[in-house]
């Protein structure tokens, strides 16, 4: 099987290295503006990999000098970018794949939706799309062409754009990750986003330390008070009722799916309890001049995340207001207006529609006319 994975950043190679690593052929490719990150692989014709299930491993992994070539031919085409990348990428596969062909978004959710809609526009409606609610690993990179890689077990969900792609989509790639399941809908990978959870309400707890501090800071080891783990779990709460709201059976919250992931152990109910046993107390944060709240889990998570759960909880008349506070805190803290910015159901092509309308777009993969 050839397999194209579109993205430069540590996402995209663990995910080309274990694909390589399955007998997949891989290629990678980047929009032009980024093409240069993939030197490094280039030259090695490889991603060198540290992880936790197999030590130390170079992957052969190929480079094509374009997204035409990369995807030409091509069974199965991985986009492994931030949310800000899924228009361009989208617009571009668009008129470069034919029926037949899979894509698959792996990070945060939404992206199937955008493509989708690009690929209706191109009247290609037999394009295989999908997305998953969140990578399968933890990667970091680890200097030129390198990632050092944590494997997630579980947690992991993905789901087809119409709902019938969903079976396909796990086929193509169960044998390389044999603990992802399948969501219910994509409204499931847009509401089971563990960043949109966890990153805006430490970001605004911590806001003075990390815009004050050189030199970084253990973001949930030293952030994660009780105060601010209420407010995550908050978010939780809120982005759950949005799920029951439509349909779905799920009920697990925050704390669950980090036991399910392999980022704690179950230590009982309690949400601070669990976190500080966590991999997530040794996740670093840059501060001061090298990050402070210039940073994805501000820029990318409010307006790609928060404000289209706020979105689709007016279109579920599900109230929403911790959310919404933070889309207006970060909003002011930032200096930008992130509900103006960012993505909602109207921009998805999708306004108007209630809970009812939302689960047969999942199901049927039309947008209303």
């Amino acid at each position: 099987m050839k397999v194209a994975v579109l993205g430069s950043g540590a996402g995209a190679l663990a995910v080309a290295a274990e694909l390589s690593r399955s007998g997949r052929d891989t290629m990678l490719a980047d929009l032009p503006q980024f093409r240069q990150n993939l030197n490094p692989v280039r030259e090695a014709g490889a991603v060198a990999v540290t992880s936790d299930w197999h030590g130390v491993s170079l992957e052969p992994v190929g480079v094509a000098e374009d997204l035409a070539a990369a995807v030409a031919d091509a069974t199965l085409v991985v986009v492994v970018v931030p949310c800000f990348g899924h228009e361009p990428f989208s617009d571009a596969l668009a008129a470069l794949l034919d029926d037949g062909q899979a894509v698959l978004f792996l990070g945060e959710g939404s992206g199937s939706i955008v493509a989708r809609r690009a690929l209706l526009a191109a009247t290609k409606p037999g394009v295989i799309v999908g997305e998953a609610n969140t990578l399968p690993y933890l990667a970091r990179p680890a200097g030129p062409g390198k990632v050092t890689v944590f494997r997630k077990s579980g947690g992991v969900m993905v789901a087809g754009l119409p709902a019938s792609s969903t079976a396909p989509l796990l086929t193509l790639v169960g044998d390389v990750w044999e603990y992802i399941s399948a969501a219910a809908s994509v409204w499931e990978t847009v509401l089971v986003n563990y960043n949109a959870i966890d990153h805006v309400a430490t970001m605004v707890g911590n806001a003075s330390t990390l815009e004050n501090r050189a030199g970084g800071m253990l973001l949930w080891g030293e952030g994660a008070t009780p105060a601010i783990v209420r407010a995550i779990e908050a978010v939780d709460g809120e982005l759950l009722a949005i799920r029951v709201a439509l349909g779905m059976s799920d009920r697990r919250r925050y704390r669950d799916f980090l036991v399910a992931q392999g980022f704690a152990p179950d230590v009982g109910p309690d949400l601070y309890e669990t976190m500080m046993a966590s991999r997530l107390v040794t996740g670093y944060a840059p501060t001061a001049s090298d990050g402070g709240l210039d940073t994805r889990y501000i820029t990318e998570d409010v307006p790609y995340a928060l404000v289209l759960a706020s979105s689709l909880g007016r279109a579920t008349a599900t109230p929403t207001p911790v959310i919404d506070a933070l889309i207006a805190l970060t909003s002011a803290m930032a200096g930008r207006d992130f509900r103006t910015e960012g993505r909602t159901l109207d921009r998805l092509g999708l306004g108007g529609l209630d809970a009812a309308g939302l689960s047969r777009f999942s199901s049927t993969g039309e947008f209303p006319l």
